[in-house]
């Protein structure tokens, strides 16, 4: 009898270095669902949540080509928790029943272990549905100087969208496992390639969720 295939979740805060853990486990062979990338596609033109968010925001979070103007409809959201909460509410079911058909399919075509990258995996109730989280953690200065230098916000901006979120101490507790990356890169591959290990030898439990 076959194993039963996992899937696993991997969080942290903003720019706590989700992506590069993420790179390592496709370096692994594990394939990896961006948590980001459904939310952009979900967004696109003639897709599931586009309608919605211009019915909820207005024409302003768009831009003039008439694409979802994500840099604008980020200043709202991070600057008022009740426009976050009405945009969560139209993207966050759709994602979820997005990544869930993703994780069947994977599984459908053998993969032993799919690996979800999501930011808001505990703060979307997304986490039970997993047999396990991984955390990735750093220091709060870290996580503003990564972010301002990525994604050319002010340290302002930063520590608005950090504090959007559960605080990443939190998310280490309630973690299955966790992977320090405030420190080089060698350290968190190290840490990357044991987490791997233990996740192979641990059972699976049925999951309804995902068969």
């Amino acid at each position: 009898m076959e194993p039963m295939p996992k899937a696993y979740g991997i969080t942290g805060g903003l720019a706590s270095g989700k992506s590069t853990v993420s790179q390592f486990f496709k370096e692994l062979g594990v394939p990896v669902i961006s948590a980001d990338e459904i939310s952009r596609e979900i967004c696109e033109p003639g897709k599931p949540a586009f309608q919605k968010i211009k019915e909820v925001f207005g024409n302003d979070v768009f831009a003039a080509d008439g694409t979802l103007n994500r840099k604008k409809l980020g200043e709202i959201i991070f600057s008022q928790p009740r426009e976050r909460k009405r945009l969560e509410a139209i993207t966050h079911p759709l994602m979820k029943t997005r990544i869930r058909q993703k994780i069947r399919d994977y599984f459908d075509k053998g993969a032993g272990l799919v690996m979800v990258e999501a930011a808001l995996l505990y703060e979307s109730g997304f986490a039970k549905e997993f047999h396990g989280v991984i955390a990735v953690s750093c220091t709060r200065e870290q996580q503003i100087e990564r972010a301002c230098g990525r994604d050319g916000i002010s340290k302002r901006e930063a520590q608005q969208r950090i504090d959007a979120q559960l605080p990443l101490e939190k998310k280490v507790k309630e973690a299955t496992f966790v992977i320090d990356n405030s420190k080089d890169l060698a350290q968190t591959r190290q840490q990357t390639v044991a987490i791997f290990e233990k996740i192979k030898r641990k059972k699976a439990t049925q999951s309804p969720l995902w068969h």
